[in-house]
């Protein structure tokens, strides 16, 4: 007796403790790494927004810059109309609009600040930094210490020169990169940390205190490495550019993990609790109860997550504790992985809003800049007006039509009526599909493989044409309509149901294996302009409603290759599918 419930401790500790930290680890792992997933994503997002942003910064130190040279310009005008009080009153009204923070101009022999919009007070003074500002500035914004009132600022700066009148003078304009313009721009970013980092000088921090405090003032210590992911963007030019960089806290991440690590060993401790008692005071009638316990252990260590411990009637008490504690770490992990499903589900629609915005984004930039192009031109009063406004008129109605098109496209996605089956002839349906599309390219060899006595599908024939038309139409402009396209058609087993096998391949220049992952993501696209990124992604939906497989893989003619399995009413008697 005592041998037996020795080994019944023994051997019930091992089963639990495996499949508690078998499960644990497991479900660490998965929640760990799409947390980091999430992070880094959340970081390219940051970055990207916030390289636009510059961008947009940029275009418009480039504009300000423009009018502050014009020699007929506002500018100019006030400095010959007015002298020093209309040159102020100007730099004061561009500062209060809010295009520019700084904004000054110089007399470019001698250095005299004629304007100052953010420190009037030095009208009249040399400016410091008259010897750069006769350098040429480049194409892009340069970071300079500009002195101020309290001592002196980072700023992002464009400088040009030029003539008022017969005055040779250089124009500089920019914007602040202080403490407070940082945190503004960080909280526009949405991001916890946002550091402006300049070779031999301390970085520039804005962020929550106990995050700055736990980092210090280097984006480059140990401290700084372990809390933050960190994602770098080169501002500026010259020899000494600057960084700013995104900062995103991993505490949360950090704190998920020690969360599950105390609730593992918390459903640990309780289990090895309840075995030692099941040991010494249980010996027949334990068997069948932990052998079952044992089984769906070994299931939830395996993957299987509905996995619970069922002994019937008559359980022992000690032993019924056991089971509904490990029945209760079971509903836990269930429920963690129901929770991080719906973080996938959320991150896929995020990462379609994403792909949507990046889409819509495209052609509002021309667009823009055609408003742009044809106020600039009534306001210069151009003779050549009507040429101009016909010409960016067009190029509105052409990207106002990619509009459409992108909203159309995404509408047909969202709107996937639910399918309505009926029996066809998939190899008629694929011969239809492919007379229409390529019977008129004389330069591409079609080769059909399809197997005889072909069982009919039930399918909706819509919704199965357009996937096999998206198939088609991918392979022929993949081979740039010559070469060889494969058709092969059998039957085949799919998870145990009788099935039937579409291969469409061709001998175009194939599919990166890092890309096919990522082909049936919505708006994932390889054409560049010329696609939506919505076929693929539709033909998957369509596929999967109709409890079928769709893959991509490499073709036995050097290009791609996709198949999709269906699944058949196989008729009573028939035999299992073969090749």
């Amino acid at each position: 007796m005592t041998s037996l419930r020795t080994w019944l401790v023994g051997a019930l500790l091992v089963v639990v403790l495996m499949a508690v930290a078998g499960s644990t680890a497991t479900t660490m792992n998965e929640v760990s790494n799409r947390l980091e997933e999430d992070l880094e994503g959340e970081g390219r997002r940051a970055l990207s927004s916030l390289r636009a942003e510059l961008q947009q910064t940029g275009a418009a130190l480039d504009n300000e810059l423009d009018q502050l040279l014009d020699p007929r310009g506002p500018a100019a005008r006030a400095d010959a109309a007015g002298g020093a009080a209309a040159r102020y009153l100007y730099a004061a009204g561009r500062l209060e609009a809010g295009r520019v923070d700084l904004l000054k101009v110089l007399e470019s022999d001698s250095g005299t600040i004629l304007m100052s919009g953010h420190w009037p007070a030095t009208l009249g003074v040399v400016d410091a930094g008259v010897t750069r500002y006769r350098t040429d500035a480049g194409t892009s914004a340069i970071v300079v210490d500009e002195p101020v009132s309290r001592g002196a600022a980072a700023s992002l700066q464009r400088w040009g020169t030029g003539r008022w009148g017969s005055t040779p003078v250089v124009a500089v304009v920019g914007r602040f990169l202080d403490e407070d313009a940082l945190e503004r721009m960080r909280a526009r970013l949405g991001v916890d940390l946002l550091a402006l980092c300049r070779k031999g000088a301390p970085c520039l921090i804005a962020g929550g205190e106990e995050l700055t405090a736990a980092i210090g003032a280097s984006m480059s210590t140990p401290e700084a490495a372990a809390r933050l992911s960190r994602h770098p963007l080169t501002v500026g030019q010259g020899s000494s550019p600057a960084e700013l960089i995104v900062g995103l806290d991993r505490s949360p991440i950090e704190a998920v993990k020690a969360a599950i690590r105390r609730r593992a060993l918390g459903v640990g401790s309780a289990s090895v609790l309840l075995a030692l008692a099941v040991g010494f005071f249980l010996a027949g009638g334990v068997v069948r109860p932990v052998e079952a316990l044992a089984r769906a252990a070994g299931d939830l260590a395996g993957g299987d997550l509905d996995a619970r411990a069922e002994t019937g009637s008559g359980r022992i008490g000690e032993l019924e504790g056991l089971v509904d504690a490990f029945n209760s770490m079971a509903d836990d992990i269930q429920s963690s992985q129901e929770k991080l499903v719906q973080a996938e589900r959320v991150a896929a629609w995020r990462e379609i809003a994403r792909g949507l915005a990046h889409e819509l984004r495209n052609p509002l930039t021309p667009i823009q800049a055609a408003m742009d192009v044809m106020r600039k031109a009534r306001r210069l009063d151009r003779p050549d007006f009507d040429d101009i406004l016909e010409e960016q008129a067009g190029a509105v109605i052409e990207e106002v039509i990619r509009l459409k098109k992108l909203s159309d496209s995404f509408a047909q996605f969202a709107r996937l009526p639910d399918p309505e089956p009926e029996e066809l002839d998939l190899a008629e349906l694929v011969d239809r599909t492919v007379a229409l599309y390529a019977s008129g390219d004389e330069e591409v060899t079609i080769d059909r493989r399809y197997a005889t006595a072909l069982p009919a599908v039930s399918v909706d024939r819509a919704q199965i044409q357009t996937v096999v038309t998206n198939l088609v139409k991918n392979a022929l402009e993949a081979m740039n309509h010559q070469g060889r396209l494969l058709l092969v058609i059998r039957t085949d087993d799919l998870e145990g149901r009788a099935g039937i096998e579409l291969r469409v391949e061709d001998s175009g220049h194939g599919i990166p294996e890092d890309v096919r992952t990522k082909l049936f993501t919505p708006y994932f696209t390889t054409k560049g302009s010329r696609g939506t990124g919505l076929g693929l992604a539709m033909a998957h939906r369509i596929v999967l409603e109709h409890q079928g497989t769709i893959e991509a893989a490499e073709s036995e003619l050097g290009g791609a290759a996709f198949v999709i399995r269906l699944p058949v009413r196989r008729p009573s008697g028939a035999a299992p599918p073969g090749p």
